[in-house]
């Protein structure tokens, strides 16, 4: 008669729980994973998928555990961390949006919403577009991978079942947010010049054109405007967002 070593899957399972705290709370804010219009099931299984994949690689890092208390803190403690690299990961999407929110002003289009599905919340047309543009860019150009194996580094930032020090955890998102921030301006940037220079040359208009319908005039002109340079700084607004977030996933939190 074979034996099972009870001991061994009682680890093993125990490994894929703690795995599954992280992994899946990870999961729940990832962009395009985390989204509310994929469905709960798919997520679940998602997340499920990735926990398998993670615990064969953190399987040995198990600490002692004496009792059912222990697992309870370290349950809590993984689902610390992965708030803590969700939220970090959720913050990078607040780049497109903000450089959609400028966009939507500075061409004059600030006034036509979308329904708001990808962000949970009402959004201007570009900044809407901008946030679906980054998710679909982020898994065609592959950085879902990327992100699966900042999961499994996370686990060499924070150790299984440690407890992660939150002063450090708060200023290290508050730095992640001011560089995503920064982001979202670049990414903006070829929209902030258009705009300085064309209502350079409308007051100059202004003041030399004083009984034109300024308004009237400029508006279509600023929207062509914006279109045209849209349609040529898309493709690089999305590579800086794509070299932004990989070198972050590359190394989280160094």
């Amino acid at each position: 008669m074979v034996e099972i070593p009870l001991g061994g899957a009682a680890d093993q399972l125990t490994v894929l729980l703690l795995t599954f705290a992280r992994v899946g709370t990870i999961c729940m804010l990832m962009p395009g994973v985390g989204e509310s219009y994929v469905p709960m099931n798919v997520r679940l299984g998602i997340a499920f998928g990735f926990s398998l994949i993670v615990s064969v690689a953190v399987r040995w890092r198990l600490p002692e555990m004496a009792g059912f208390d222990d697992v309870i803190m370290a349950m809590t403690s993984e689902i610390a961390s992965g708030l803590i690299f969700g939220t970090a990961m959720r913050l990078f999407l607040a780049a497109p949006q903000i450089a959609g929110q400028l966009t939507s002003q500075l061409t004059s289009l600030s006034n036509i919403f979308a329904s708001g599905a990808q962000l949970m919340e009402a959004s201007s047309i570009l900044g809407a577009w901008f946030v679906v543009g980054a998710i679909l860019f982020t898994f065609v150009s592959g950085l879902h991978y990327l992100m699966i194996d900042a999961m499994a580094f996370s686990y060499n930032v924070i150790p299984l079942g440690g407890f992660p020090n939150m002063a450090d955890a708060a200023d290290a998102l508050v730095k992640v947010f001011a560089g995503v921030f920064a982001l979202g301006i670049q990414m903006a940037a070829p929209f902030i010049l258009l705009s300085v220079i064309f209502n350079l040359g409308v007051g100059l208009t202004n003041r030399m054109l004083q009984s034109l319908p300024l308004y009237f005039v400029a508006m279509p002109i600023s929207i062509l405007g914006g279109m045209y340079v849209l349609a040529f700084a898309i493709g690089p607004i999305l590579a800086a967002f794509r070299a932004a977030f990989s070198s972050w996933l590359l190394a989280p939190f160094s």
